[in-house]
This record gives C-alpha cells, sequence and structure tokens, in this order.
C-alpha cells in the first residue's frame, strides 16, 4: 500500500528527513529556514489525501478539495506564526513561512492532488 501515496509526498518525506539529518552539521541559512515550511503541505496534505482515498470513504479518485488546502494554510499560519509564538519564547513568527506554506500548498495542489484512480504511477505500480 506505500505505492498509494504519491511521488511528490514520498519526495517532500525524503527531503524532509535528509535535512533533519543534514542540518545538524551543515547549514544553508534559507534552506534552514523555510524548506521544512514548504515541505510540510505536501507531506502532511499527502497523508490526508492517502487516508481518504484508502480508508475513509475509500474512494480511489478523491482529491482534497482547493479550500482544504487553502484552510491548511491559514491554520498552520494562525497556529506556528500567532499562536504558538504567543504562548512560548522558543517560537518565533516570521510572515515568510506563510509564504512557505503557500508554496507547499501550491505544490501539493499541482502536484500531489491525484486521484488514484486516473494516476499512471499507481497503474504503473500496481
Amino acid at each position: 500500500m506505500w505505492f498509494r501515496f504519491s511521488r511528490l509526498f514520498w519526495i517532500s518525506s525524503i527531503l524532509f528527513s535528509l535535512h533533519q539529518i543534514v542540518e545538524k552539521w551543515w547549514s544553508i541559512p534559507w534552506v534552514h529556514a523555510y524548506l521544512d515550511d514548504i515541505l510540510a503541505p505536501c507531506i502532511v496534505l499527502g497523508l490526508a489525501l492517502a487516508f481518504f482515498q484508502n480508508v475513509f470513504p475509500a474512494d480511489p479518485d478523491f482529491k482534497i478539495p482547493k479550500y482544504w488546502i487553502l484552510i491548511f494554510i491559514i491554520w498552520y499560519a494562525v497556529l506556528f506564526e500567532w499562536y504558538f509564538p504567543s504562548i512560548d519564547a522558543r517560537h518565533y513568527s516570521d510572515p515568510y513561512d506563510i509564504l512557505a506554506y503557500t508554496i507547499g500548498g501550491i505544490l501539493f495542489a499541482w502536484l500531489g492532488n491525484r486521484p488514484l484512480g486516473n494516476s499512471s504511477e499507481t497503474k504503473a505500480t500496481a
């Protein structure tokens, strides 16, 4: 069932994992600051998409509606750029993070939000 995740999900997950390992020894400031924020929507929404396509309602043609992607971006912006910084000094607000969430949401909508029923990558692995 692992193949039921999009390529974007797997590429984003691998990049995220590699970044977590590599950043301990080598840091590129822009990458360190924004890569995870760009990849987060691709990973989180990719998991949600796989859930809806495979578990509930188990509809292989399901695609996440665009307004859900917008709600996700707003939710992450409020949670990580307002709420957490307001209650914990270890967190800080960076407006460019909101841009990064938006870029990630657009990438997901464009490359990752595909139905399984019409997916050539699923048919190739099935």
